[in-house]
């Protein structure tokens, strides 16, 4: 592979990992709100069905950023200098 490839998918990789970290502190903001809102009149803007969809949506999207970022360690050019004992 040659290395503009290779430039151009880790880039890739770190952009992806980045947006989702994103997503996922919005998702986390969002399901905060609503379980401050729950004791409140007029009450939670999201029903227990899709709170938990949200949730398995969050968790969904951290085990892809915990499978980038691994992949991500194990490129050399950033795991030199690391101690991943």
């Amino acid at each position: 592979m040659t290395e503009e490839l290779e430039e151009r998918r880790l880039r890739e990789l770190v952009n992806r990992l980045d947006s989702r970290l994103e997503i996922v502190q919005v998702l986390a903001e969002i399901l905060l709100d609503n379980a401050t809102l729950r004791p409140c009149v007029p009450g939670a803007y999201l029903n227990y069905y899709r709170e938990g969809m949200l949730m398995e949506a969050v968790i969904h999207l951290a085990r892809s950023n915990q499978e980038d970022f691994g992949q991500l360690m194990k490129r050399p050019e950033i795991a030199v200098g690391l101690d991943v004992s």
